[in-house]
């Protein structure tokens, strides 16, 4: 299990990464591990807020890299929330690129619009 990283400098603002508090407490729930440093955020993005899903993929693109430690692997990646899918994406792109067999994906909400 693998939490959707935030950057070294978000995480030192915030104090705290939701994505990886909640890998963990799952990992232990389901007698899991969540290895911490196989999936970082490379650089720094904007917050993904007000922005198009184009604009977002292209935010986002190239933003993770993964750990050769998940050559072979199949990892749960862990996000808090989904609303276009180009963050998973863009990080599942990363673990795979890296050598990970397969890159399954679990968030704990789903944003959405009613139009």
């Amino acid at each position: 299990m693998v939490a959707l990283p935030l950057h070294v400098r978000r995480f030192r603002k915030r104090k705290y990464d939701q994505a990886h508090l909640l890998a963990g407490q799952l990992a232990k729930a389901t007698g899991r591990t969540a290895p911490g440093g196989w999936l970082e955020r490379s650089r720094e993005t904007r917050r993904q807020v007000g922005l198009s899903e184009a604009e977002r993929a292209g935010n986002v693109a190239g933003a993770f890299v993964a750990s050769r430690a998940v050559k072979g692997q199949e990892v749960l990646l862990l996000d808090d929330v989904f609303t276009t899918g180009s963050t998973a994406r863009a990080a599942a792109v990363a673990l795979r690129d890296a050598g990970a067999v397969r890159v399954e994906v679990l968030t704990l909400a789903r944003a959405f619009t009613l139009a």
